[in-house]
Order: C-alpha cells, then structure tokens, then sequence
C-alpha cells in the first residue's frame, strides 16, 4: 500500500512538472504590449472648458476643434485664423481666433501638440487642428471627460439661460433652443461678460 501511494504521488508531480513547463515555453501574446511600450488609447473626445475638445485618434494623433456650444454661439458667419503647421502650442495657449462680423474671440488649445495640419474646408466643421500631442496622459487629466460631457454641457446652456436672460427673446426658437450665431445678437458689454465667463477669454473685442 505504501509503494501504491508513493506511486502515485510521483506520477501527480511528473503531471504538475509537465504542465509547469509547458506554461513557461508558452509563446508571449504577441498582442500584449512589451515593457517599456505605452498602451494604444481608446479613441475618445475629451473637452476644455473653454469650449475646445481634443478627439484622441491614437498615441500620436488628436483632431482639435470647437465644441457644439461654441459652434452655434459663433454660427457659420464666424472667420477663424488658425495657427501654422508646424508651430508647438501649449496647453491653454491660443489655439484660433474667431471673428464674428467686427468682434473677435480667442480660444485655448485643449493639450499641447505639433500642429501637422489645419482644416481650411468651411464645408467641414467636425476638427479645425491635427495634433501630434507631447504630454498626452498630463493634459487629458486636466480635460473633461466623455462620460461628463453631457451634464456639463446641459449645466452650460442653463448657465448662459440664466445669465442673459434679458436678452433671450432674439437668440431662443421656440421651444426655448438657442439658434445659431446667437452671441451676435450680445450688447458689447454682454459680449465681453460672455466671452469671458464662457471661453475663458481675455482677448475678446
């Protein structure tokens, strides 16, 4: 019985050896990343306050450009200057300037990038700025998320509801939507108060 049972002992840690031994000369997952190598992004928008967002394409790539606030406060009228390809921009720098008959605001660049390429098709809103970032995972940290976007633009509109609603008969469609290009129906005095309380803008004229 003794020799039955160191018998089967030994048969028990050959078969845990053998196993074993397959798992370590098992092949690494070739779709793991190695040491060392940063982990591809999942394409995601995240947004400044000052209403720019950065859409992460990948580690290397970011389309910037105006979010829906902004688009339709400043309407299709808008005239953007945009920067040079080639040029590096900081995080919070001015990204564009937009001119809205003979007002003008700047806006900040959401994370900071080479700029590779400039968007000068009016027909094509959805980016303004291709970026290769240089401190991707600091500046989305500073950024708002794609989960909170929806509750903060909510918190935006009403905000701007609140804040001019003297002036709300020219800029709502019934229904109590904005319509485009509503900052242009602003008193200057409200059109400074609004570039600086919604785009962060010191330089709004």
């Amino acid at each position: 019985m003794v020799v039955l049972i160191v018998a089967l002992m030994f048969i028990v840690l050959i078969t845990i050896s053998y196993f074993v031994s397959l798992k370590i000369r098992k092949p690494a997952d070739a779709s793991a990343p190695a040491i060392g190598q940063s982990i591809p992004l999942t394409p995601a928008t995240y947004y400044h306050p000052a209403h720019t967002f950065a859409k992460v394409i990948g580690n290397d790539l970011v389309h910037i450009g105006m979010d829906d606030f902004a688009k339709q406060a400043f309407g299709d009228s808008g005239e953007i200057e945009l920067p040079r390809v080639g040029c590096i921009l900081k995080q919070g720098e001015v990204a564009w300037k937009t001119s809205i008959g003979d007002r003008k605001v700047s806006q900040p660049m959401p994370l900071t990038g080479t700029i590779i390429e400039v968007n000068e098709d009016k027909s094509d809103s959805s980016w303004l700025l291709k970026v290769e970032p240089l401190s991707l995972q600091q500046n989305l940290a500073n950024l708002i998320s794609e989960s909170l976007a929806g509750s903060w633009m909510s918190a935006v509109r009403a905000k701007f509801q609140s804040s001019f609603s003297s002036s709300l008969v020219p800029v709502m469609q019934d229904g109590g939507q904005l319509v485009d290009g509503f900052s242009k129906h602003l008193e200057n005095d409200q059109w400074e108060e609004f570039c600086k309380d919604f785009f962060n803008s010191g330089e709004c004229s």
